[in-house]
């Protein structure tokens, strides 16, 4: 166990730049001691396979932007020609990861080629940026009235992420064809990913998905019994089939959704009428346990996560439902 605290610490310890202090061993034996005895060595093992493979560090951020820009695939042969004559998409509505991105990309632009890119200047080609695509909505909202006020009648959109979620990205891919049709314009929109970072969460890959996808054994604990009756339809079950998953062991994998399916339902508990949007595995608009995402990053924990990663803040009283739970990544909301 000893072993695990301390991986765990090593890969999150500069979580948003040590704003929530340094997030050591006994940070992070705070955390797990909160969830069952029986279950906290699967929790704290499945933690540290997930983090390992899925927690984006400064560093991850940076080569990602240093290969894009110098990626003879994406910029072309002539890089210094492609990166400028694009115009980079600033147009986040909510959030900042796109602004740290767009500095980054700037600066290495800059240090390779001379000059500083254009920011939402004329162009025939526009490149839209962002960490890490979950549900769609937001790379949707933000197009949304990009496309109808300053989009021009004829262009090509590039739109680049570290990684995406299938059911994501198939939602946005749809959306902006439409969009743009409804809008009239002629737009031509590329996608880019590292191939390794497209995690699959879409419902009829549900048992090889790779988002926490609880089994229906699950229905028949009472506390996730009365969760269901706040629901207005039966969830869809993962079955398991032994399938080698990336981020999930097989062995390990019910036993870990399960812990954390029943924090989440507990820490819903503390609320007295909590937003239909938050679910026990992650904000979702839809019906069910939530998006149950396994994707960290240095800068910020996604609500698309399950809550046992993020909620609470421990400068609360432990009365307030914030003080109840005690986060491993303490997550910092776009007001703040």
């Amino acid at each position: 166990m000893e072993e695990l605290l301390k991986s765990i610490s090593g890969t999150i310890c500069n979580y948003r730049d040590g704003e929530f202090g340094h997030l050591d061993e006994e940070h992070v034996r705070k955390w797990v001691n909160q969830f069952d005895e029986p279950d906290r060595v699967i929790v704290l093992e499945e933690t540290n396979r997930i983090l390992r493979r899925t927690y984006f560090s400064k560093q991850n951020f940076f080569d990602f932007i240093d290969g894009l820009i110098k990626s003879t695939k994406f910029a072309s042969e002539d890089q210094c020609s492609f990166w400028g004559n694009v115009s980079l998409l600033k147009i986040q509505q909510n959030g900042r990861s796109q602004s740290e991105l767009l500095e980054l990309a700037a600066s290495i632009i800059e240090s390779n080629f001379g000059f500083t890119p254009k920011i939402n200047s004329d162009s025939d080609h526009y490149v839209y940026i962002d960490d890490y695509l979950f549900s769609g909505n937001r790379l949707v909202n933000d197009l949304r009235n990009w496309i109808n006020s300053d989009a021009p009648g004829r262009c090509d959109v590039s739109i680049v992420f570290m990684g995406w979620f299938q059911g994501g990205i198939w939602y946005a891919q749809n959306k902006l064809t439409e969009l743009a049709k409804q809008a009239k314009k002629d737009i031509r929109f590329k996608y880019w990913s590292h191939e390794d970072l497209r995690l699959e969460n879409r419902l009829f890959k549900k048992n090889e998905s790779h988002v926490f996808w609880p089994v229906q054994e699950i229905s028949d604990d009472e506390a996730v019994k009365r969760y269901l009756e706040t629901q207005a339809k039966e969830p869809v079950y993962r079955e398991e089939n032994g399938f080698k998953n990336k981020i999930f062991s097989v062995e390990r994998r019910t036993q870990y959704e399960n812990a954390l399916l029943k924090a989440g339902i507990k820490i819903l508990g503390f609320c007295n009428s909590p937003s239909p949007v938050v679910k026990p595995l992650g904000y979702s608009r839809f019906d069910g346990f939530g998006f149950g995402s396994t994707v960290f990053s240095f800068r910020n924990c996604p609500n698309n996560n399950p809550l046992a990663f993020w909620w609470g803040d421990p400068t609360y009283l432990p009365s307030h439902p914030f003080g109840k739970w005690y986060p491993l990544l303490q997550r910092k909301t776009y007001g703040e």
